[in-house]
């Protein structure tokens, strides 16, 4: 019976393929929630929540997903996996090359929240599957829904990677930058690949190197050529490519419990239907002295009291952040940036600004636990988010960078993630 289900909701999703994906797909390739209800997703190492969503190939390693949906109502949803290139774009793949099994599985564990001021249930599942596993290495999106897949039905999408690691990866970060305008406030990655007789007769437009820092999907450093070439090595070494703003030690917050006002937060208010945690005001760092820290890297840890079952007795809370700001922005706009809204800039976490309080604000809903944030400013003309003139940048911050490298070989039609490494600023 349960192979019988499995032919027919895999023709099923072959329909939906054949239908909107030949044009288009019904959603976009990043870390994106559609539906008002869902909240809290997260998605990483089996039981390893502080770490990049990455698994390695032909490994018996899981990617563990969990998520909210508000509310007390219980369904069952699908999910599937596509195939991407090294910067998030659709490839040129179908499903049977890069699945093997079924191209959906369903998500059915889930449970009602307990004692909670907000309802809702809580879905937790590991992948791969024998029922769905990914055969090729590179970039995937996860795409959870509910019925049938399209625009209307799609819950959220979840970016992973599965590494195939063939080559070696040294990075350093030298003191001082190359270009002097860059000294003392920024940090610069020289990256260096190793694979003895690898590179020999190989066009290097094939290679791509890809730098991220701290989770941050909006500074990323995408599709880097070798700055030279050797038979064993590449290595990448620029005047401004691979420059990051060295930023500033994350803020934080502890909410996981609200029987009790930890240092960061002034107040919490028992709402009817949920809670409201009001944090201090807080102020430019501009001009302050650089205090290193220990600090999750932007990260958040899901985690309520120790007497809690975090999962399904972790509550909410709409979160207010204040930073005091004499005049408002003429040109830009300042978000409160860090996991807590999964990499991005967008509308959610954007800051209002309040003339009679002199600051901006913010609120959002977030579930029990330990967040890290920064204030950034984006300006119209910018992909990026800037920390100069909220934060400051200090070259003594303590960063965590992502470096990937990825391998399009000639006669495929799909990018490789051929190499990873994670190094530290200090």
């Amino acid at each position: 019976m349960k192979s019988c289900h499995r032919i027919i909701v895999l023709t099923s999703l072959l329909f939906v393929q054949a239908t909107v994906f030949s044009d288009e797909f019904p959603f976009d390739f990043e870390d994106k929630i559609y539906q008002e209800t869902v909240q809290t997703v997260v998605l990483y190492p089996e039981d390893d929540p502080l770490s990049y969503p990455l698994i390695q190939l032909h490994e018996p390693e899981l990617l563990q997903l969990k998520f909210d949906v508000l509310g007390d109502m219980a369904y069952v949803y699908q999910y599937t996996i596509v195939h991407c290139t090294f910067d998030w774009k659709p490839s040129n793949l179908r499903a049977i090359e890069y699945i093997e099994g079924f191209e959906d599985d369903r998500i059915l564990d889930y449970r009602f929240s307990l004692n909670t001021l907000t309802p809702y249930v809580h879905y937790d599942f590991k992948f791969p599957t024998s029922y769905l596993k990914p055969i090729l290495s590179g970039n995937y999106l996860l795409v959870v829904y509910d019925g049938q897949l399209t625009s209307e039905t799609v819950l959220f999408t979840k970016r992973f990677m599965v590494s195939d690691p063939v080559v070696g990866i040294q990075a350093s970060i030298p003191q001082h930058p190359r270009n002097p305008a860059y000294t003392n406030t920024a940090q610069q990655l020289d990256v260096e690949i190793h694979a003895a007789g690898f590179f020999t007769g190989k066009p290097m437009q094939a290679f791509q190197l890809v730098m991220m820092q701290n989770s941050r999907w909006d500074n990323i450093k995408s599709g880097l050529r070798p700055s030279h070439t050797y038979t064993d090595k590449l290595t990448y070494e620029y005047m401004d490519e691979t420059v990051f703003e060295a930023a500033n030690q994350w803020r934080n917050f502890d909410m996981k419990s609200f029987k009790y006002q930890s240092e960061r937060i002034e107040r919490i208010f028992v709402e009817p239907e949920y809670y409201t945690v009001r944090l201090w005001a807080d102020q430019s760092r501009i001009r302050k002295a650089h205090l290193s820290e220990p600090d999750l890297f932007g990260r958040k840890l899901i985690q309520a009291r120790h007497d809690q079952d975090t999962d399904i007795e972790g509550d909410y809370a709409w979160v207010e952040f204040f930073l005091n700001y004499e005049a408002p922005l003429t040109h830009g706009e300042i978000y409160v940036i860090g996991a807590l809204n999964d990499g991005l800039i967008n509308r959610t976490n954007r800051m209002a600004y309040n003339y009679k309080l002199k600051g901006y604000q913010l609120s959002l809903f977030l579930k029990q636990g330990y967040y890290n944030y920064l204030y950034a400013i984006r300006e119209p003309e910018q992909s990026f988010a800037s920390t100069e003139l909220t934060e400051g940048n200090h070259w003594d911050t303590q960063n965590e960078y992502l470096i990937l490298f990825y391998y399009n070989q000639p006669g495929t039609a799909y990018d490789q993630l051929i190499g990873h490494k994670i190094i530290f600023s200090h």
